[in-house]
Formats: C-alpha cells, structure tokens, sequence
C-alpha cells in the first residue's frame, strides 16, 4: 500500500468525504460508509488502516499521514479542517483542486497524443518504404539492366541497415516506449520532464502557468478555510514545482512575517505583478479575496492548455510536413527514372 494515490482517486475521496462530513456525518462513520462501499481490495485495505489510525490517534490527518500515501499538502489542509472546524469545505475544496489536476492533464495528454500518433504512422511507412519497397524497385531496375542513382541508393543502403539491424532497433523502440512511460507515470519521471521543460524556451511558460494555478488554487483554499495569507502561503508551498516560484513565495512570506501587507509582500517579491497584484489587492479590500484567487486559478490553468496547444499546433504541423518531404524524396528518387524510362518507350 505504498503507491501513491493518483488525482483521480484523491478527487473522488476528497469528494465523497466532504458530501459525507456536510450531511453531519463524523469523519470516523464516513470512512467506514466508504468502506462499505468500496469494491476493490486495495481501497478497502486502505479505508480499515484509516479507520483503524483515527480510532487510536482521534484525528483523520494523523491517520492519513500514517497511511503514507497522501500527499503532504493535502493532510496539511485536512489538518488545518480540523482544526478550525470547516472540515468539509476543506476537502471540497481539495476535490475542485485534485478535478482541476485532471482537467489539466487530461487536456494536456489530449493535445500530444495525436501528434505522437501522427509521428508514428509516419515513420513506419518510412520504415516500410525504406525496408519493403525499395528492394522490389531495386529489383525492377536490374531486370531493365539499370542501376539506382545515388539518392535512392543511399535510401537503399539505410533500409538494408534497419532490416540488418532490426533487433537492434525494435531494442531501442522499447527503450524509448518505458521511457515514455517513465515519464508519463512516475513521479521522478514527470519531475525530471518538468525540469527539462522549464529550462526550453518556447515550454517553460507551461510548467510556470501550471504553478500559478496550483498557487492561487491553495491560498484559496487556505482563505476559505479561515486561515491568514501568510499561513496559506506557506501551506502553498507543498503544491508548486519550480524553484524560482517556490523562491519568491518564501521571500513573500519572509516579508509577511517581517510585517508587511498581503497585496505589497506579493508584489515585492514578484510572486504576482501587474494586473494579478490589482486583482488581489482589490479582493481583499473587498472581501473576497478567496474568490479573486479562484478565478485567477482557473484563468492560469486555462493559460497553461492553451500554451500547451499553441506549441503543439506548431510543432505537428511541422513534423508532418517534413516527415511527409522524406516520403515524397523517397518516392521520387525511384519513380523518376521509371518515368524517364516510359517516356522514352513511348517516344
């Protein structure tokens, strides 16, 4: 029970739970109704430990730590439910935080996996031309008493490489499909991805957006539950990714302690600037800031999807083009010369 639980199925606990504690149920009966209801081994081994934890230690997030496969700024706001009482709203507002995750990653997955798919048909017909039909043409110009010119004879030397060397090749394929899965499942893969994004030019704004959604999604939840802008700052903390965020957010809250407002610490340590700074200094004026940060949440997250659109309506459009140019040489450099050759039969 070591793995660690995905968004998906921290959306539906956070949610299941909150609906629960709302209707007046304890914390302590609406895991055990969860666990009446749940269906897999694994969820039902999970809810016995909590149940079991908070029994012996009176409190969910002692039980959730306990449990080991919780996020820390996930039982850090529980923690702080708990301790201002709006334990509901809390996990209501961790289950909007964990549906925008999949939001997020969902559309992001949507916009790359077409263009891979894309990318992958295309390099098998090359493979295919380069290994399957070229040796038949090649064929075709002995039998005439012709030899192919230099481009196709190149393209003929490389087939006869990935058919020589297939299991070479097919190796390197499933290296490069865990690879792929490394990066895509695990949580040192998608952090090492992160890393590498964050330092590529047109890439870095994505991962940055990203943060700021999760960002302004916490200090929400933080302002909703009761909590000072500093406490939700620093509860903030365990949720972003990239250093430089996470740097001005500790100088945000360095400034915080040493008594500055909410709207200039923020300003001042260029964790928001501009029309964001405004926003927020205006919603707390106001009395909502709570909601101010909210919707910068979801306009950063819709940001973060569209940069990641921008990008890939770029770089597809551009794979398919040369992709198809490799095609075109390669059909080119075998069909010319056959029509050099019925066009001299007719003559």
């Amino acid at each position: 029970m070591n793995q660690k639980l995905t968004n998906q199925e921290l959306f539906h606990f956070c949610e299941q739970l909150a609906i629960l504690l709302h209707s007046g149920i304890s914390s302590a009966e609406g895991l055990q109704i969860l666990l009446e209801d749940s269906s897999s081994d694994r969820s039902k081994q999970i809810f016995a430990e909590l149940i079991q934890t908070q029994e012996e230690t009176g409190s969910l997030s002692q039980a959730l730590t306990d449990a080991g496969i919780f996020p820390g700024s996930m039982i850090a706001y529980v923690k702080t439910g708990e301790e201002t009482g709006c334990l509901d709203e809390v996990l209501t507002s961790l289950a909007e935080h964990y549906e925008q995750e999949m939001e997020i990653s969902a559309g992001i997955r949507s916009a790359v996996t077409y263009p891979l798919i894309m990318l992958g048909i295309m390099g098998a017909v090359i493979v295919i031309l380069l290994v399957k039909v070229l040796p038949v043409f090649q064929q075709v110009f002995r039998q005439m008493g012709m030899e192919m010119n230099g481009l196709s004879s190149g393209l003929l030397r490389l087939g006869s490489v990935f058919s020589r060397y297939s299991a070479v090749f097919l190796g390197l394929l499933a290296i490069l499909i865990v690879c792929i899965l490394f990066f895509c499942c695990t949580e040192k893969g998608r952090s090492t991805a992160r890393n590498f994004l964050s330092s590529v030019p047109h890439f870095k704004k994505i991962p940055a957006a990203l943060d700021y959604a999760r960002l302004t999604k916490a200090v929400s939840m933080g302002l909703r539950s009761g909590l000072d802008p500093q406490s939700s700052l620093e509860l903030a903390d365990g949720m972003l990714t990239q250093p430089l965020i996470k740097e001005q957010l500790s100088r945000a809250v360095s400034l915080l302690n040493e008594g500055a407002l909410f709207a200039d610490a923020i300003t001042q340590s260029g964790l928001f600037s501009g029309m964001d700074a405004r926003l927020i200094s205006i919603g707390i004026r106001a009395g909502s800031s709570d909601e101010v940060m909210e919707k910068l949440s979801d306009r950063c997250a819709q940001e973060a999807l569209d940069m990641a659109e921008q990008v890939i309506s770029i770089v597809e459009p551009a794979c398919v083009i040369l992709l198809s140019i490799l095609v075109g040489l390669i059909l080119l450099s075998v069909m010319m010369p056959l029509l050099g050759i019925l066009s001299e039969m007719l003559v």
